[in-house]
């Protein structure tokens, strides 16, 4: 099996688990991982990285997210989305004017708190886990960065339309149920839909049922070389008879700036390369 990235266009409903057990079975792989959760409610892209290309799985993880939401005002949930437990109703009639004058107070660097119902571990525990079971935990506070909010409009009475492009580790339910807090009003997030990841936009992304009958044919389309994933990454050249020291730890001389590179041996593809101080490393081996 060859090594790379899918954006897997995931189904609401289904599990970012739920998604990798599909992909391991549909190509006959263990080493498969995703970059980066998905609610199960959400919809949207989902980066799975294969064989090597999981080694890049941080890599993509650390890109900036886009989100499509749909804020619905009058209701609040223990999960901050349509799935959970109503914790608060309030009858109310909020205007896209309201809404508009509270966003720009919700974008640059924001602190939040994770919701209970999430993936983070706390002492070695998944937090949904923990509340699920009734067991209350405090959760610490993170700074994330909210790239921008743009509003695409109102769907029906209450209910509007977001897309919020962000950092990773943004939680688009807390993001949302804080802005109607600054309003006085409870509410949940209704719909969320990751439109990007990993600098994939959802258009470019395969469902589940695509990939299968794509690799039935014999075609790999879907699956994105790990050099192609690396493209915003200036590159970096070494002699083609560097190969075997660079892959054995050994550093080059080379002058450039201090950071990642696409790294090259001659005309050869080997993965990610760290510059730092003169000397150049290599970081993320992907060579075949």
């Amino acid at each position: 099996m060859n090594s790379g990235v899918i954006s897997v266009l995931k189904p609401p409903g289904m599990s970012s688990g739920g998604v990798l057990g599909r992909i391991k079975f549909i190509l006959g792989t263990k080493k498969v991982g995703h970059a980066g959760t998905l609610d199960p409610a959400a919809a949207g892209v989902l980066a799975v990285c294969v064989g090597r290309a999981t080694r890049l799985s941080q890599y993509v993880m650390d890109h900036d997210k886009e989100y499509i939401a749909e804020i619905a005002f009058g209701c609040s949930t223990d999960t901050l989305d349509a799935e959970g437990k109503v914790t608060e109703k309030m009858e109310c009639d909020v205007t896209e004017e309201e809404l508009l004058s509270v966003l720009p107070g919700f974008t640059g660097e924001i602190e939040q708190y994770p919701p209970m119902y999430s993936a983070i571990k706390i002492n070695g525990r998944k937090a949904y886990d923990l509340a699920r079971k009734g067991i209350e935990v405090e959760m610490k506070p993170r700074i994330v960065n909210i790239l921008s909010i743009e509003y695409l409009g109102i769907t029906e009475k209450n209910h509007f339309l977001l897309k919020i492009a962000c950092s990773k580790g943004t939680y688009i339910r807390t993001l949302l149920f804080d802005i109607a807090e600054k309003l006085g009003y409870p509410a949940h997030t209704s719909v969320l839909i990751r439109s990007n990841c990993g600098g994939t936009p959802i258009s470019e992304a395969y469902s589940i049922e695509e990939i299968e009958e794509m690799m039935q044919a014999g075609d790999m389309q879907f699956l994105k070389s790990s050099e192609t994933v690396l493209m915003d990454l200036p590159e970096a050249r070494l002699r083609a008879d560097r190969k075997k020291a660079i892959i054995n730890g050994l550093p080059s001389t080379v002058s450039l700036k201090n950071g990642m590179y696409r790294l090259y041996c001659g005309n050869e593809f080997c993965g990610v390369g760290l510059q730092k101080d003169g000397e150049m490393r290599l970081s993320i081996p992907l060579y075949e």
